[in-house]
């Protein structure tokens, strides 16, 4: 019988209190003195909701508050009872129409203090009432939504903390950090080491992933990684598997991939990872370690005009150089002449070869140079090109 309570509430769009409501007289469960009872209780509630959230002397308002009221002991009865509507009516008729939209407002408290994303310790929180405002006009099936998201969100967070207790890591250090990050790399620390004592910094996570790729993963990083799961708790369970899915399935193959350029592949990954703070020492192992390539190609300099004149000889299509001889000024200048120049490609060497954290000024010194260097090289009145040089000589490093 239950069941068919809660087929026929599928097909009544009704609020779920209305419709235990009518089932509960219908099924002679709610005597008259009950529904008085509640048509008396249920103006003062109205009344109560809109001095909290407004004024109970605006019509709005007033009709507002019938609406949330009704969705506040909606939202109670539907989860109390299952959707079973003579379960709904039972409940009407045992406790009060106040009690029921209590303990809506306390449910939709306690989804207001879950987790609203899988970051350890969220830096902006909406303010309680302002939350309530809201979901109090929303309908049970957002309320279920919402649940199970953060219920989600608080089991990775969960999972994160137990691991951070293994690695060492203080609750306080990780606040605000995904705690997807900290799971994924306690994970990758097993795998490629067959332990995680301790957080990787910037430079130590380089070395991990170019020994994963000389050596791949080792025979006793997969043992330790099974030994983890049998201690790990089963709360913790469903979403560590669910990170070591995307590892193995997303990271680990671009990592063993030697045809894949590291100094690319690094700041692509290390944003899914959590790393300790470095210094400065450090910082520069790790710069070193993902640009290899970059210095090699700009000779180590890192001024204005040096790299200015390599990404000029990429956008004329000639070989990149951070400094160039008169003759070569000259050269390039008559190239450019003929056959103009190109703004992506110094954009593509940026992105595949720079610094990561030098990216983005560099394509924005780039795209703010750009137009003036093309109009200075191709100006038609500059018959000699001796302009033109002399502005290179200027932005540039001609010798």
């Amino acid at each position: 019988m239950p069941n068919d309570h809660r087929q026929l509430a599928v097909f009544d769009d009704r609020p779920f209190f209305e419709r235990a409501l009518a089932f509960g007289v219908r099924a002679g469960i709610l005597a008259d003195e009950k529904i008085a009872a509640i048509a008396e209780d249920g103006p003062k509630g109205m009344v109560q909701i809109a001095e909290y959230f407004g004024t109970q002397y605006l019509r709005p308002n007033i009709d507002e508050a019938r609406e949330r009221i009704v969705n506040l002991v909606s939202l109670f009865l539907e989860e109390e009872s299952g959707g079973d509507l003579e379960k709904a009516a039972r409940s009407l008729r045992d406790g009060t129409f106040l009690s029921h939209s209590r303990g809506g407002s306390e449910m939709l408290k306690s989804l207001w203090a879950m987790p609203e994303d899988a970051s350890f310790g969220i830096m902006i929180k909406q303010s309680q009432k302002t939350f309530l405002a809201d979901w109090s006009l929303r309908s049970s099936a957002d309320y279920r939504q919402a649940r199970a998201e953060r219920q989600r969100y608080q089991q990775t967070i969960d999972a994160a903390l137990w691991f951070a207790e293994r690695l060492g890591v203080a609750a306080d250090d990780i606040s605000t950090v995904a705690s997807e990050s900290i799971i994924r790399t306690a994970l990758l620390l097993y795998l490629a080491n067959g332990a995680a004592a301790a957080l990787p910094n910037a430079a130590e996570f380089v070395g991990m992933l170019a020994g994963l790729r000389e050596n791949g993963v080792p025979g006793k990083g997969r043992k330790s990684l099974a030994a983890i799961f049998k201690v790990l708790p089963e709360a913790h369970q469903v979403v560590t598997r669910q990170e070591l899915h995307k590892l193995e399935r997303d990271d680990l193959p671009r990592i063993l991939d030697a045809s894949q350029a590291m100094n690319k592949l690094i700041p692509e990954l290390e944003p899914l990872y959590f790393l300790r703070d470095f210094d400065l020492e450090e910082a520069s192992q790790f710069s070193a370690g993902v640009s290899q390539d970059w210095e090699k190609i700009t000779a180590g300099k890192v001024d204005d005009n040096s790299l200015l004149t390599l990404f000029l000889c990429l956008a004329a299509d000639t070989p990149p150089r951070a400094a160039l001889s008169k003759a070569a000024a000259r050269t390039l200048i008559g190239k450019i002449r003929k056959a103009g120049l190109q703004r992506q490609p110094a954009l593509a060497f940026i992105r595949a070869f720079a610094p990561y954290a030098m990216q983005d000024d560099l394509e924005a010194l780039w795209n703010e140079v750009f137009p003036e260097l093309e109009s200075a090289l191709v100006d038609p009145a500059d018959v000699s090109g001796s302009q033109a040089l002399a502005y290179l000589k200027e932005n540039c490093i001609i010798r």
